[in-house]
């Protein structure tokens, strides 16, 4: 006897087929979900990676040797999202890095290991531990905050990697490199300029020096001459001489005086630097800043591939220079030194070193001004010349000492400080020190053209709809002919 056998019509089958596929897919979703949950796979789809790390951090974080516990102050379950998930980053990057969440009105014991003075630690604090080292973050230093034209706070940017990553650079080492600024010569340090707390942040110590009343101390990282208005004596210059030839590292930022600084820029020349004793008038006029009216004198310089520079590159950061003079290397060319030109003007750039023509506000082109490019700030390496590995003194110089304290009704110039800290950093060359720019928090709108915004509009309004209607007729049709 013949079995019988099961036919369906069209629309049992379809519905068939529908239901194995709503459940194939409901079931992948669900296998998806609980490999994820257990791989602790996560995707950081902000436009400005506000929760990834950066490669200094995970560069640092791969080089550690010792554990480094991280311990958020909050209530469970009252933890802020945006930082824990910043702070989760360290862990899921490290296997030497635990983060714990502590809440002080609980765990007084654990917290008060920490405090100093047995003043308490208020809540929302993170603490970065490592041996016998800490640092302790307040919790509105992980913020950058400012005030509105109308006097109000506002938080403008996150600096939780900032400060987490410097302290674990601290903690895990115990050193914090020292810098002396050369004072004496009615000099602007840099302490005095807004930067004192960037580099502290970045595990510097910072401190004065005389070179008149005493000697370099042979463990200084960097020493700092920042806009002297009179020179140096001989006897300071063969101060500052030897400490470079003996491994040291020097940051000058120099401006045009009135006295002649013959005796600074002798030191330079002795290291392949020639101080070209001038301003520089930027002619191209794409690089000049509309807020000062396109002045030649204030300009945004080109950058190099040096590495110390391509952090700002990556993050389309644009330094700015104002009244700045020039440089070059010597014709003496000494082998065991590398230059590198770090800032530099266009080709339609002029060095105008008729000052007496400048001065009388005529900034039109002179038969004297010596055409572009022109390097406005510049650095020297000493290299072994068996190995070429670095091996001696480092000297970075900048033409524009005025402009690192701001630009007038601007204030100091994010772009300009993010560059003197990347420098600062490369001259010391020390693995605790590290600088990671605060994030910010700021969403521009997208701006866009009438025609492209018609092209939109009628992408979404008209062509999308009709493909729609097209496509669901075509299968109406279809299934009712069947």
């Amino acid at each position: 006897m013949k079995k019988p056998t099961l036919k369906f019509d069209f629309k049992t089958r379809h519905a068939g087929v529908s239901a194995i596929t709503t459940i194939a897919v409901a079931a992948g979703l669900i296998i998806i979900n609980i490999l994820a949950a257990d791989l602790d796979i996560q995707a950081d789809l902000t436009p400005k990676k506000l929760f990834s790390l950066t490669d200094p951090t995970i560069a640092l974080l791969e080089e550690l040797d010792s554990e480094v516990e991280i311990l958020a102050l909050f209530k469970p379950g009252e933890e802020p999202e945006a930082i824990m998930e910043s702070v989760n980053e360290y862990d899921r990057n490290s296997d030497r890095v635990s983060v714990s969440v502590i809440d002080p009105d609980r765990n007084p014991g654990v917290v008060s290991r920490y405090s100093e003075d047995d003043k308490p630690i208020p809540m929302g604090s993170i603490i970065v531990s490592s041996g016998g080292n800490f640092r302790v973050i307040g919790a509105m230093d992980l913020y950058d905050i400012s005030r509105n034209q109308q006097g109000q706070t506002q938080i403008t940017g996150q600096k939780v990697e900032q400060q987490i990553t410097s302290a674990i650079a601290y903690v895990s080492s115990g050193r914090t490199p020292k810098i002396l600024e050369i004072t004496g010569h009615r000099e602007s340090p840099l302490a005095s300029q807004g930067y004192l707390s960037m580099l502290d942040q970045a595990n510097y110590e910072m401190g004065e020096i005389s070179l008149i009343r005493e000697d370099i101390p042979g463990e200084t990282a960097l020493v700092t001459l920042i806009g002297p208005r009179s020179d140096l004596s001989e006897a300071e210059a063969n101060k500052l001489d030897e400490y470079l030839t003996g491994g040291g590292s020097l940051l000058v930022a120099l401006d045009l005086t009135q006295e002649p600084l013959t005796v600074i820029h002798g030191l330079l020349e002795r290291w392949d630097i020639q101080v070209r004793r001038g301003l520089v008038l930027e002619g191209r006029q794409n690089r000049l800043i509309a807020e000062f009216g396109d002045n030649p004198l204030v300009f945004a310089p080109f950058m190099t591939d040096h590495e110390a520079l391509v952090p700002l590159s990556e993050a389309k950061l644009n330094p700015i220079v104002q009244a700045t003079m020039g440089f070059r290397r010597t014709e003496a060319e000494q082998r065991q030194l590398e230059y590198f030109p770090l800032l530099t003007s266009s080709e339609e750039s002029r060095l105008r070193t008729d000052i007496s023509s400048e001065g009388s506000g005529d900034l039109a082109p002179i038969p004297s001004d010596e055409m572009g490019p022109i390097d406005v700030a510049a650095a020297i390496r000493q290299r072994n010349l068996d190995t070429y590995e670095p091996e001696g003194g480092t000297i970075v110089v900048l033409g524009s000492a005025s402009t690192l304290a701001g630009l007038g009704f601007l204030g100091q110039i994010k772009d300009n400080a993010e560059m003197v800290m990347n420098l600062v950093n490369w001259a010391v060359n020390d693995e605790t020190a590290v600088n990671v720019s605060s994030k910010s928090l700021f969403r521009l709108p997208l701006r866009i053209g009438t025609l492209t915004a018609v092209i939109y509009a009628g992408l979404a309004i008209i062509l999308i709809p009709l493909i729609s209607l097209s496509s669901g007729l075509v299968i109406y049709f279809r299934r009712r002919n069947r």
